[in-house]
């Protein structure tokens, strides 16, 4: 990965004092004039959510509050309030959907956020980059799965997002957020979901300290167990861990300031010190990364709704039944070891008890979980600031327990088959990149006993293929390129006693272009074309989206 890009990054987190000197180096920097003075609000062709037509109640938990200052003093970050589900629609509820209307104009990165709900983490997003005119936008997020804290009374709300603002980046977030709960009803049934949450709470980790844990203490009535991680690589490197180079391409080039540890990352979840799962997270592009031209007005896949990572970890139920405290942890398996760059997120569990008993038994019966992934390596350095290289990753997993119910004995066996390939080449230096990258996810989860043999098996395909080039004439005349194809394709499929029962699907794929030529003439321009299409029990749904130079393409 070239310099300029990362340092471009590391400006955003590290604040104001380093963002003059990144401005300089960085040929992609937060500048409203790129598209003149305004560009379309961002818009995405994902799929909207399917809202219940039951009476329904908004709560507001947070209006039009600025974000300016997330590191003054006192900081003006984390905005905290009491949210208090509707008397008027009291649970259980069919679905609850966070809503969050921002707005912010001028010059200015863009900015990570969390939101939490009684400490545990209920959305990670980020914002996007400013026209000097201003932009509005908007998130919708499913929260419903956290009804269990909402439906236990009043709980804290706390809405985190760490600006920096000075008389070169003006651009002040002004955000509006609200809960809407939506009454049940023969139509719309209440969700089913867990009995109890917990979780580990926010975890940092690094190079020098890759391990967090916490210790919690489960129902011993549980009868399934289910893990979601939120987490992001942050820094200037861990950003872009996915386009880093070997480590001994990197020692062997020390000039070019490129990132180590190679292009692989997953997230290890461990019950008492034992890996039971593993997260490998999807290569999120924010609204300024590479060069922010390619964002205007579409933003990258997740980019404004990060993925929760979901692990079923039911076949562990049966080691955490003596009501003693077990220890949840997460470690990171490689991380750039400067001070900037960390993994940061959290991990909720999702418990779900037998209501016919007040104890259960269970066991865990086969457990070949692999310590870490196995990963390859085949380097090739041409010198010069050349080289190609390609890694390789792959897990194979499997795990099974069974817990004893009120309503019999159920046998639940998780299997991952995880994949991952980074083919990469740089050349001049880093000035000239090509990545391709391919992942491939299937985790099968098996269950019998108590009725008839049930499978769910969830396949994702996460493509990302970058282009990036700079180049310099005689005359003095800089030319930038960058094109890229990223995607996100998913699959599910649910099978009752050998028949399929219910079939979705998700085809994602999202093209931008930029380019920004600067001496002889100044040039600013970039396109992008998304194609979002999904299948499912609510029907097919299918939207494509067309920019150039930032507004809608004829």
């Amino acid at each position: 990965m070239a310099l300029r890009p990362l340092l471009r990054r590391a400006a955003g987190l590290l604040g104001a004092a380093v963002l003059t000197l990144a401005g300089t180096l960085t040929a992609a920097g937060p500048a409203h004039a790129d598209f003149g003075t305004d560009y379309h609000d961002p818009v995405t062709a994902t799929k909207p959510l399917t809202r219940p037509d039951t009476r329904s109640c908004t709560v507001e938990a947070m209006h039009r509050r600025e974000f300016r200052d997330g590191y003054g003093n006192p900081p003006d970050t984390p905005y905290t309030a009491t949210l208090t589900p509707p008397a008027d629609c009291a649970g259980p509820w069919s679905a609850v959907v966070l809503d969050l209307h921002g707005q912010v104009a001028g010059r200015q990165f863009d900015r990570i956020f969390s939101v939490r709900v009684g400490g545990v983490q209920v959305l990670l997003s980020s914002t996007p980059e400013p026209s000097k005119d201003g932009i509005e936008w908007n998130v919708e997020h499913d929260v419903t799965r956290y009804a269990p804290l909402l439906a236990a009374g009043p709980q804290e709300f706390s809405f985190d997002l760490a600006n920096v603002t000075d008389s070169t980046y003006t651009g002040v977030f002004t955000i509006t957020a609200s809960l809407t709960f939506y009454t049940a009803d023969a139509h719309w049934p209440a969700a089913r979901g867990a009995d109890r949450l917990l979780t580990t709470g926010p975890f940092a980790l690094t190079g020098a300290a890759p391990t967090a844990g916490r210790d919690l203490t489960f129902p011993q009535n549980l009868e399934r167990l289910t893990a979601e991680v939120y987490t992001r690589g942050g820094g200037a490197c861990e950003e872009f861990a996915y386009a880093s180079a070997p480590d001994a391409f990197v020692a062997a080039n020390p000039g070019l300031g490129l990132c180590g540890k190679g292009p692989f990352r997953e997230l290890r979840l461990t019950v008492d010190g034992t890996v039971a799962g593993a997260v490998w997270p999807y290569p999120v592009i924010y609204t300024g990364g590479w060069d922010p031209l390619l964002w205007r007005p579409v933003p990258g896949v997740f980019a404004f709704d990060l993925p929760a990572y979901r692990l079923d970890l039911t076949p562990y139920v049966g080691l955490l039944l003596d009501g003693r405290p077990h220890t949840v942890g997460v470690t990171v398996n490689a991380a750039e070891a400067q001070s900037n760059d960390v993994w940061t997120g959290q991990v909720n569990l999702f418990a779900e008890v037998d209501h016919g008993a007040a104890r259960t038994t269970g066991q865990l019966t086969d457990r070949r979980v692999a310590p870490e992934a196995t990963v390859g390596t085949a380097l090739a350095d041409h010198g010069g600031g050349s080289g190609d290289w390609t890694v390789t990753a792959a897990r194979h997993d499997l795990a099974r327990g069974w817990v004893q119910t009120s309503h019999g004995r159920i046998t639940t066996e998780v299997r991952d088959d995880l994949s991952f390939r980074s083919g990469q080449q740089l050349r001049d230096s880093g000035n000239d990149v090509a990545l391709h990258n391919t992942t491939d996810l299937t985790r099968t989860t098996s269950t019998w006993g108590g009725g008839p043999h049930r499978t769910t098996t969830v396949h994702e395909g996460e493509p990302l293929d970058v282009t990036y080039k700079v180049s310099h004439d005689a005359a003095g005349n800089t030319d930038q390129t960058t094109a890229m194809d990223l995607g996100y394709h998913r699959e599910t499929t649910a099978a009752t006693g050998g028949h399929v029962t219910e079939r979705s699907t998700v085809d994602h794929t999202l093209r931008p272009t930029a380019r920004r030529h600067d001496g002889d003439r100044t040039v600013r321009t970039g396109s992008s074309s998304e194609d979002y299409r999904s299948t499912g029990p609510q029907g097919p749904y299918h939207r494509v989206l067309s920019f150039v130079d930032g507004w809608p393409s004829p």
